[in-house]
């Protein structure tokens, strides 16, 4: 009897831990919050990996991610889960019909043709949103990122935190790569223990990392030394160039590589080049360095200052057909969806060594030669 009353003892003993006095279970404790860290982009010169590492994060409600520039492109962290405060557009991350993103570029009332880079794109909204709570169903986004070059009249940041404290799954993007660049943040319940460490978290982040470097290598060593041609309608040849990676040889549009391929092209006099993209890349030869800046600032009607996207830069300037070393010729922004479409060309009589760069990532050192040798 006296053994029996004892178990009985420990048992009650070891039930008034884990019930509570209301006879009900203990609720989950909660744990306590953490910051973790997400790198944004990877890459360096022009090696540009699209994505944010990790990809999809896994914390817990009260945790802080804070976002670190990783990369020398610019970037942005933006969650499009609320009406955009502005012009908008249909998102791939949201219902269709809903506009909840920013445009790009927007026109500039007094100037046909120009436009200006989005406030949306460039600055933070809300104002002073760093280090906030979020807990979904709002516009967020935290300003662009520093980048190669710099953005003109945009302070350059180079993290960004925001703490969440409701359960969910938050999907965000980088407003300058929507299209290829967007990440996932999945809250778990603050008692949760199911998640992460921030050690593991940042292992994760390398490994993702590596996968995508060995992706841009490969695709270098596939496109780079491989040149395309065919004979032209006069007996002349064709040359082809893809002004970035073909990211259908290793099928991930977020190992980019921002290169001409070939880089350094030899063709015979009265050779035709046709370069390609369907990127976001111009072909630029300027005879008379300096080079226009892709972006300047401009005061606004009504005194503001605005990023305006240069003409010189953006369109396209092509006095000939036949290229002339002594004028600039631009191809313009070529891109699925742009005005100068996806192809350019021009037609090279005059022997010489010629250099041209892309408008866009010429400080990432995009840029390519066309060695023009006379026919024999």
């Amino acid at each position: 009897m006296r053994l029996w009353s004892s178990g009985l003892f420990a048992l009650a003993l070891l039930l008034g831990t884990i019930l509570p006095q209301s006879g009900g279970y203990a609720s989950p404790v909660a744990q306590p919050a953490r910051n973790v860290t997400v790198l944004v982009g990877a890459g360096q010169d022009t090696i540009d990996l699209l994505s944010f590492f990790p990809r999809t994060i896994h914390i817990r409600a009260g945790d802080t991610i804070t976002w670190k520039q990783n990369s020398d492109a610019p970037h942005t962290v933006s969650f499009l889960e609320g009406p955009v405060p502005g012009p908008a557009g249909d998102s791939l991350f949201t219902e269709p019909g809903i506009a909840s993103q920013p445009p790009p570029v927007i026109p500039i009332a007094d100037q046909p043709g120009v436009n200006q880079a989005t406030p949306l794109t460039l600055y933070p909204y809300p104002p002073g949103v760093d280090g906030s709570v979020f807990s979904g169903g709002s516009f967020v986004s935290s300003g662009r990122f520093l980048g190669v070059p710099p953005t003109p009249g945009v302070v350059p940041i180079t993290s960004f935190s925001l703490t969440f404290d409701k359960p969910g799954v938050y999907t965000y993007v980088c407003l300058t790569h929507v299209a290829n660049m967007s990440g996932s943040v999945l809250v778990e319940p603050a008692s949760s223990t199911n998640v992460p460490t921030p050690a593991e978290i940042d292992a994760l982040a390398q490994q993702q990392i590596a996968g995508l470097r060995a992706l841009a290598d490969r695709s270098e060593e596939q496109q780079q030394n491989v040149s395309r041609s065919e004979t032209g309608p006069s007996g002349n040849t064709i040359w082809y160039v893809s002004a970035g990676n073909n990211d259908f040889r290793i099928n991930d549009t977020r190992a980019a590589l921002q290169e001409f391929f070939p880089r350094n092209l030899t063709v015979t006099s009265g050779d035709e080049v046709i370069w390609g993209s369907t990127g976001f890349h111009s072909v630029t030869f300027n005879p008379t360095p300096p080079n226009p800046p892709l972006n300047y600032l401009e005061t606004a009607p009504d005194g503001s200052q605005i990023v305006v996207n240069n003409p010189q830069a953006f369109d396209s300037i092509k006095p000939s057909p036949i290229y002339d070393p002594s004028q600039f010729f631009n191809s313009g922004n070529l891109n699925l969806g742009q005005p100068s479409g996806t192809a350019w060309s021009l037609t090279f009589v005059t022997p010489g060594v010629f250099e041209y760069y892309c408008s866009v990532h010429a400080d990432l050192g995009m840029k390519g030669t066309v060695t023009v040798v006379a026919a024999s």
